[in-house]
């Protein structure tokens, strides 16, 4: 996961040198800095990696963005587009966002701090969007990092723990990554506003339920996310903190007011994670059910919302026949697909739509179908509101899927079963 560190940093400290002498003329790092914000911020809303760590990772690595690993490089006669941000190396997994390796000679440390050259294969990319979602699929799905997510609100800690969980052998990593987070002022970017600092032993213990906002939120959220939740910590105590509370309490048998209370705090202090960090599936890796002519039921039913929420006009009765056939096809042809009037993998992927808070119609009328039929108490009233909300999570929650509330592929995926 590293190139020529020493190169690198080398020409780190000498940009963020003059950086500090000539803060006007300094746009290698403001323009790198403004590239990856967005991508960064996102990445922090679907992982809980803090933006500014991840800008400040990549701005080490990569040189910013100046290093050939970075862009292109020869080598042995050979060009290969590598557009890595973070050099991580090539396993025996194959990411999804890779396009190949490429052999180049990086300094390695050894645990006495001395350092030796070595040639290892590191991951290609199509772009650095690319490398940053596989760095955000690193850090989430490899077991070893998972302490790093207890301190998602402290930035600082957040990288003290990835790199003693093993991303960099040099020793000065944590110290490097923390120096250009501060130096740009980096946390300025994370979405849930934590700043620099590191965490304190206990938390404030004070009282808190939902409307609440500030720090002891963010505080009380990094927690639920190290017990096992997937909050963003924004530091506002709404509905989603809310129902990830009510299901801590009781996981453990307490009364589910939602509020944190000094019973629940307390517990929180010492409760073990009930739960492997979930790993995010990509859209080729879910199945769904290959329903066709003559099928009938809740799921059918939903299939039927879905089809008219992409502008069909199918009688919602829960059976496949004609009618559905017509609507399916028509997908199918509009699609590109081919016009066999059954559910294939394809054509649920170009049906299926992302849901979330505050959405209505057909759509939503599907997900509610599916949610009463999976066992949870809710009407088909088309608003993707605090009810709807709650069922999601709870679903979420049960079967190890990342907890926003969102209903993307992997929920789809569960709820037609």
């Amino acid at each position: 996961m590293r190139s020529l560190r020493s190169i690198v940093a080398a020409i780190m400290v000498a940009l963020m040198s003059s950086f500090v002498a000539a803060p006007a003329h300094a746009t290698i790092q403001t323009d790198f800095i403004a590239k990856l914000v967005g991508p960064a911020q996102e990445n922090q809303r679907n992982t809980g990696i803090p933006a500014s760590v991840a800008i400040g990772m990549a701005a080490l690595e990569s040189g910013w963005g100046r290093s050939t690993m970075a862009s292109t490089m020869l080598i042995n006669g050979v060009t290969y587009e590598v557009n890595t941000l973070f050099n991580i190396k090539c396993t025996s997994v194959v990411s999804p966002y890779q396009t190949g390796c490429v052999p180049v000679p990086s300094y390695e440390y050894r645990s006495d701090g001395t350092k030796y050259l070595l040639t290892s294969n590191f991951r290609t990319y199509a772009n650095w969007g690319n490398s940053l979602l596989d760095y955000g699929r690193l850090l989430t799905t490899a077991s070893r990092y998972s302490e790093a997510f207890k301190y998602s609100a402290y930035p600082d800690q957040f990288i003290i723990e990835v790199h003693k969980a093993g991303y960099a052998t040099d020793p000065k990593y944590s110290e490097l990554v923390t120096s250009i987070m501060k130096s740009y002022n980096l946390y300025q970017y994370n979405t849930n506003g934590a700043g620099s600092g590191l965490p304190s032993e206990t938390p404030s213990m004070e009282t808190l339920r939902r409307g609440a906002q500030g720090v002891a939120v963010v505080d009380l959220q990094a927690r639920l996310n190290a017990w096992g939740a997937a909050l963003v910590a924004d530091g506002n105590y709404g509905a989603q903190t809310q129902h990830v509370v009510t299901q801590f309490q009781q996981f453990y048998g307490l009364t589910p007011t939602g509020a944190m209370d000094a019973s629940t705090w307390a517990l929180l202090q010492v409760a073990p994670t009930p739960r492997v960090r979930p790993v995010q599936r990509s859209v080729s890796e879910v199945t769904y059910p290959a329903l066709a002519s003559g099928a009938t039921g809740a799921r059918v039913t939903a299939l039927q919302h879905l089809l008219n929420a992409k502008g069909a006009a199918v009688a919602v009765d829960g059976r496949y026949g004609s009618g559905t056939i017509a609507a399916v096809k028509a997908l199918q042809s509009k699609s590109g697909l081919a016009a066999t009037g059954e559910m294939s993998k394809p054509t649920w992927d170009a049906l299926l739509p992302t849901l979330s808070y505050n959405a209505t119609g057909s759509g939503v009328r599907a997900l509610q179908v599916l949610l009463a039929a999976s066992g949870y108490e809710i009407p088909t009233t088309g608003n993707f509101v605090d009810q709807t909300l709650a069922s999601v999570r709870d679903l979420e929650i049960r079967h190890h899927i990342v907890v926003n509330g969102v209903v993307d592929h992997e929920v789809w995926a569960v709820l037609f079963g």
